[in-house]
């Protein structure tokens, strides 16, 4: 008697294993792509409380801080005898409670520059707003101490061209230290001269730089290949985040230009890069223009950068103005003298007439007497001259008083002008002194 033995065929052991696999590789595809969206999602919020603690940090401090070297999330500046682009995020610099964020790399744009101005490290804190400006006369110009009331009062000024704006005491902006010989004319204010305004200087002249120079920092918009280096759009910082797997199988966690971003060559992905095979990091990219919006500096720099200074220039030119129409009144002045030196001497003049014509009359009158009557054309002529002579001289009287009323008006108009003069230079140097304590507040 045969027993049929009981069991599994091969292939339906077969398809319960293809089945099986089927299972497990949705199970490990739906693993990784939970655990994925997991990561994904922290870090995520590691890079937008990264974000806020890197513009709360650029507000307190008017500097971005530089990256850390290790994850131990300490700044450090200086990478051998350059300066550090990119690193690690610096997250216990920043106050972050967060230490995994000390995996996240972090770069900076650095450009310094020894023109205040032109200096766009975001990683100094820098005295960049140094606008040019003119010195107002000192001693004030007053007319009734001049040297004597006859010459024109001459306005004194020590220093031609100055950008006096980095004392860093609001009670008194001006740095006696600047001179109109150096370029830029006016030393660094120090710490104390700083504040947002230079911050959002330094984000205008960064904002229209477009692609990153060579060696500043940029997010690729080109893919390229090594061994050609890669290069972007210049941004103000960047934060990238490791993937949950090293996508491109290089041994980093960071994938394509993430993983190779340096001081040297500080470029990273583009954050519009979306995940693939070989790339699934996530980078956040923050832009010059960008901070510029958000901190309001448009109108900022509308007010303190131009509209101050050019009323304060404005104000310079008025005073110069009226310097200048004081001293044509001056001159008018001394040409009324002139006119009335000129009248005196034309009466004097008028006088001598007279009196010649009157010894002209009286020899006529003589020599008609002994010639009987030869010469009587004589007299008349004699006293025709004596009554032109009296007539110019009444007129040389005449003009003369009316010289001598346009000089006095004339004098009296230059001796008021003191008031006018000395008034707008007071103007000039108060609204210069208020665009100077407008910078050295700062917003």
């Amino acid at each position: 008697m045969k027993h049929r033995m009981s069991g599994f065929t091969l292939v339906e052991v077969s398809v319960a294993l293809l089945a099986l696999g089927l299972v497990l590789l949705g199970a490990v595809v739906f693993w990784q792509q939970s655990a994925g969206v997991r990561v994904a999602a922290v870090q995520q919020d590691v890079q937008a409380q990264t974000r806020q603690s890197l513009v709360g940090f650029l507000y307190a401090h008017y500097r971005l801080p530089c990256p850390a070297a290790d994850a131990n999330g300490l700044e450090s500046c200086a990478s051998g005898s350059s300066l550090r682009q990119v690193g690690f995020v610096p997250w216990q610099t920043l106050g972050l409670p967060r230490p995994e964020a000390g995996r996240l790399r972090y770069g900076v744009y650095r450009e310094a520059s020894a023109t205040g101005a032109s200096d766009r490290d975001l990683a100094s804190a820098s005295d960049r707003m140094n606008p040019l400006r003119v010195q107002t006369p000192n001693p004030k110009p007053r007319n009734a101490i001049a040297p004597n009331r006859s010459a024109p009062p001459r306005p004194v000024a020590s220093i031609g061209l100055l950008g006096a704006t980095q004392s860093g005491d609001p009670a008194n902006p001006l740095n006696t230290a600047c001179d109109a010989s150096r370029s830029p004319p006016c030393p660094p204010g120090g710490a104390a001269s700083v504040n947002m305004v230079d911050v959002c200087l330094a984000l205008n002249t960064a904002s229209g730089v477009g692609m990153a120079p060579p060696g500043r920092l940029g997010v690729r918009t080109i893919p390229t290949t090594p061994p050609t280096p890669p290069t972007g759009r210049a941004v103000a910082f960047v934060v990238a985040a490791p993937g949950l797997l090293d996508a491109d199988g290089d041994g980093q966690g960071f994938d394509g230009a993430n993983a190779l971003a340096s001081d040297a060559v500080p470029i990273f992905e583009s954050a519009s890069l979306s995940s693939t095979q070989l790339y699934d990091d996530q980078v956040l990219a923050v832009s010059h223009a960008e901070l510029f919006s958000e901190f309001h500096c448009a109108t900022a720099l509308a007010a303190i950068a131009h509209t101050h200074f050019n009323t304060a220039t404005g104000a310079f030119v008025l005073e110069r103005a009226l310097y200048d129409y004081r001293d044509q009144l001056y001159v008018k002045v001394v040409l009324a003298i002139a006119d009335g030196l000129t009248s005196f001497a034309g009466g004097l003049s008028a006088a001598a007439g007279i009196a010649d014509s009157g010894q002209a009359l009286a020899a006529a009158s003589a020599d008609t007497v002994m010639t009987a009557g030869a010469r009587s054309f004589q007299i008349a002529l004699a006293a025709v001259g004596v009554g032109t002579a009296i007539a110019g001289g009444v007129l040389a009287a005449l003009a003369a008083t009316a010289t001598l009323a346009s000089s006095s008006m004339t004098f009296d108009t230059h001796l008021k002008f003191e008031d006018r003069t000395t008034a707008i230079t007071d103007l000039s140097i108060s609204i210069n002194r208020d665009a100077l304590t407008a910078d050295a507040i700062g917003f």
